[in-house]
């Protein structure tokens, strides 16, 4: 078992696991969502976990103050803010694109918890480390001290909080008296998805556990999530034994790019919500849960198997498109058969 480090109580857990009955009979798959869109409520989805092991590590460095960066959208910063003002940090995020923001979901979110907000140009954004960097030294010299959080808490210690989560997933499993047999998130920053492969094999669930990217592709994802695996084994689990593979990613989900979003999957977010409850975002969860369907519809998730969806949040996500939503004519569109 791993050696967990101290970690701040921010997170509300377990989150439940639902089932999703009709969706499961019309696809012969028995699905489940595990909700981790309900770790909290300004302060919610899959980051908070990993927040957890970060900000208990700032607090002991003695910090006064984060930095992170991610897209002006970024449920990654608008959650950091909400800790950081929570512990009683402050807080400055370095945002891709703040400029064109539309101001809503996440950013308002951030401006109304008195962030400090920097706008980078893309081109900035690909050396945002180097400038996370300079900015945490600028604050020392004007006597500050800053604590650094990577782009969506994905470090070794950051991926804790999702072995912590396939050791409640096992939990879930016995309670349910079902066995996933296999487990699908989102793939943004790599650190959920190292963090349930290393928790998967400490627990004993399933050996697939599947990422879909919404980034990159997958053999991006396969250096970053091996990188991640070889730190918390050096770090916190001396024998873990899984390494990233191919088999763990299933590309073609990407669209038109990162937090890029086409008619049709608003749409598909959009007919799932009216049939089943379930609200996505469009960035994350609607092209992961896209790549569920795409397995079950292709045979890698065979008919009679159970598979289970992490539901990493993004909420907020959504209000940045609800003009768009209404162009396609939310109310009047009739919903589409998923299975087809």
């Amino acid at each position: 078992m791993p050696t967990f480090p101290a970690r701040v109580d921010l997170a509300r857990l377990p989150t439940p696991v639902q089932p999703l009955p009709h969706l499961s009979r019309e696809l012969g798959v028995r699905l489940f969502v595990k909700r981790d869109d309900l770790t909290g409520a300004a302060l919610s989805g899959n980051k908070v976990r990993k927040l957890e092991y970060l900000l208990a590590e700032a607090l002991d460095r003695r910090a006064d103050v984060v930095l992170t960066c991610g897209s002006a959208d970024s449920n990654h910063c608008r959650a950091t803010a909400a800790a950081a003002r929570q512990l009683g940090l402050g807080v400055e995020l370095l945002l891709k694109g703040l400029r064109g923001a539309s101001g809503r979901g996440n950013l308002l979110l951030d401006r109304l918890l008195g962030a400090t907000l920097h706008d980078l140009t893309p081109e900035e954004f690909e050396r945002s480390d180097a400038l996370l960097s300079r900015r945490a030294q600028e604050l020392a010299a004007a006597g500050s001290r800053a604590y650094v959080i990577p782009m969506g808490g994905s470090s070794p210690l950051g991926a804790l909080g999702y072995v912590r989560c396939a050791e409640e997933l096992a939990g879930d499993q016995r309670d349910l008296g079902v066995r996933f047999d296999v487990i699908v998130s989102a793939t943004g920053s790599g650190g959920t998805l190292a963090g349930l492969l290393a928790g998967a094999e400490l627990y004993g669930l399933t050996e697939r556990v599947i990422g879909v990217p919404v980034s990159h592709d997958g053999a991006h994802f396969q250096r970053v999530v091996g990188a991640l695996l070889d730190g918390i084994r050096g770090a916190y689990a001396p024998g873990l034994e899984v390494r990233a593979r191919a088999a763990h990613l299933c590309d073609g989900f990407v669209g038109d790019g990162y937090g890029l979003v086409a008619d049709d999957e608003l749409r598909s977010l959009r007919d799932l919500a009216a049939r089943t409850g379930l609200i996505l975002d469009p960035v994350y969860t609607n092209k992961a849960f896209a790549g569920l369907l795409g397995m079950i519809r292709s045979g890698a998730i065979a008919k009679g198997e159970t598979a289970l969806f992490v539901h990493t949040g993004g909420l907020f996500g959504l209000f940045p498109f609800q003009e768009r939503l209404r162009q396609l004519d939310l109310q009047d569109a009739l919903p589409v058969h998923l299975a087809e």
